[in-house]
């Protein structure tokens, strides 16, 4: 072991702290989810959909739970008019296993209703909007579900014609899908449809991922579907790395604590979709797995996305740098996570930028320079939840250095005489102590102090 191990690097702690701030940016739920206030223009549109589908006790209102829209009324305009139309997701309470949409249009300053369409599923989870091909007019992407799970998922894609013809809600597609995103892949101006699904056949589950395009007044498939890890049990997230060649990230579960991200682009030389970290022998992803499911972040806001990996094999096998005391069963390894980037420029090589420790149970993280990734090793006591971090220099030597204690109520009363480091924040708090190792290798207490960050 160094004589000296500084935990943290300046640059270091700044990507994390933007991490952790980028995490926290969450809307609340009762800034979405409210009905139209019930004055003025709202209270006008509330009448002229109760006009058209009968009062309060007739229908129920249905909220999307994902996505930029979250209220069961949403104003948005569609027709390029410069004026809002709004759409309405309700059920009848005749019939509360259908999710129905009507649609109002703002006439001589009044709320008509002008269509009242039959929805794809019991649940409406989502709503966005796009220009699917430039004609200043945007087309409604709707995502459905029968029971509000990931595996009844269906995606429709409408237009609406308005004005004095007769109104039309056309429905351009419908397809079963696990994610989608909608993004200007081919950087042509117009915006396309990313969608990722699943097939079974003879018993065996294969997920892929292909672009749908507007062409003319249909929607179609552009080149050939990829083929994805077929692992992924659900699609937990779906961002956008902008730049000269548009990349998106898919977070993909593949149980509860392991994680990989598929990275695609699209090959505008060869009209064909990449997934550059999905082998295509084994369709397999394997270089962006990790042990925690902790989702990809731009962390220091420069416009690339980091992916959180397993670095090498520190704290991830059991038979590698357990110290040897008499609990040593008791305790289970943590993985040290790098962060890295990749680009369409050298597609599947992954750059790292950052390591840290991180606790997904108490939500902290613990920076580690990189100079000591390799000499350093995280292990959680199963009955006390305790973080050890351990020194390995070699087979035979294997100390203690200092450990980590979360407390969600606050500092112990008795942390100055028992404990030698504290960080708070608010109510939580991780303390512990360094030990005579830790301090003989150069560790202070005021370095794991300003190690320790919480999101």
């Amino acid at each position: 072991m160094k004589k000296r191990i500084p935990l943290i690097a300046v640059a270091a702690l700044m990507l994390i702290v933007a991490f952790l701030l980028i995490m926290t940016r969450l809307h609340s739920p009762q800034e979405v989810l409210a009905p139209p206030n019930p004055n003025g223009e709202n209270r006008k549109l509330q009448q002229a959909f109760e006009k058209a589908v009968g009062s309060g006790n007739e229908y129920k209102l249905q909220y999307p739970d994902e996505g930029d829209y979250r209220s069961a009324y949403v104003l948005y305009d569609i027709d390029g008019d410069e004026e809002n139309e709004a759409l309405v997701f309700y059920s009848k309470t005749s019939d509360e296993g259908t999710v129905r949409v009507n649609i109002l249009d703002l006439i001589d300053d009044e709320w008509v209703s002008v269509l009242d369409e039959t929805g794809y599923g019991s649940k409406i989870d989502s709503v966005t909007f796009a220009d699917l091909n430039s004609d200043k007019t945007a087309e409604c992407i709707l995502s459905w579900s029968l029971s509000g799970t990931d595996s009844s998922r269906t995606m429709t894609v409408h237009s609406l014609k308005l004005g004095d013809s007769k109104p039309e809600f056309k429905t351009l597609s419908n397809m079963p899908y696990k994610a989608m995103g909608v993004y200007d892949m081919d950087n042509d101006g117009s915006q396309e449809i990313l969608v990722l699904w699943n097939e079974t056949t003879r018993k065996v589950q294969q997920n892929y991922a292909a672009l749908m395009k507007m062409s003319g007044s249909g929607l179609r498939q552009v080149g050939d579907e990829i083929t994805l890890d077929s692992t992924a049990s659900v699609y937990d997230g779906v961002y956008l790395q902008k730049g000269q060649t548009p990349m998106v990230f898919v977070d993909a579960l593949k149980d509860d604590n392991t994680m990989f991200t598929e990275v695609l682009w699209w090959d505008g030389v060869n009209q064909v979709l990449r997934a550059p970290f999905t082998e295509n022998a084994t369709h397999k992803n394997v270089s962006t797995l990790r042990a925690s499911a902790i989702p990809v972040k731009d962390i220091d806001e420069d416009g690339l996305i980091e992916i959180p990996v397993a670095y090498g094999d520190a704290g991830t096998s059991g038979s590698s740098g357990r110290a040897s005391r008499e609990e040593v069963d008791e305790e289970v390894p943590i993985a040290l996570n790098s962060w890295s980037v990749t680009t369409a420029e050298e597609p599947g090589v992954l750059k790292t930028k950052a390591y840290g420790m991180i606790d997904t149970t108490n939500r902290y993280v613990l920076q580690v320079d990189a100079a000591y990734r390799d000499s350093l090793r995280f292990y959680r006591n199963t009955k006390t939840g305790v973080i050890t971090v351990y020194s390995i220099g070699s087979e035979e030597t294997r100390e203690p250095l200092f450990s980590l204690v979360y407390s969600a109520d606050g500092k112990p009363e008795s942390w100055n005489s028992e404990y030698t480091f504290l960080s708070e924040q608010g109510s939580r708090a991780v303390f512990g102590t360094l030990t005579s190792a830790g301090t003989a290798a150069g560790i202070t207490n005021e370095t794991i102090q300003n190690s320790l960050v919480f999101y």
